[in-house]
């Protein structure tokens, strides 16, 4: 966590691949980085909002994302990432 205690989620592209992402939030407290793997497509959205909601959940704060390079093209993707610019509700499905 960075800047005033609010989580930090970097997304950026999987080497040269065009579908490929991969997101990473790093614990300076835990030094330790936790990340998810995602494709650009209904099943990547799924796990990358998981893994968003994952860390809201620990740390009761919508977590600020950073995204290197481009931003994925896919729609469910896209909207997980509009989703995560408001906060989070538990046990609400923002997709």
């Amino acid at each position: 966590m960075q800047r005033n205690n609010v989580p930090r989620i970097r997304i950026a592209p999987v080497d040269d691949s065009s579908d490929r992402f991969i997101a990473v939030f790093t614990s300076e407290a835990l030094n330790a980085s936790f990340s998810v793997v995602f494709r650009e497509n209904v099943s990547g959205a799924v796990a990358l909002h998981s893994f968003a909601e994952m860390i809201r959940s620990h740390y009761d704060v919508v977590p600020e994302l950073t995204v290197v390079d481009s931003l994925p093209s896919n729609m469910a993707v896209t909207d997980v990432l509009k989703s995560l610019e408001r906060p989070l509700v538990a046990g609400v499905s923002q997709l």
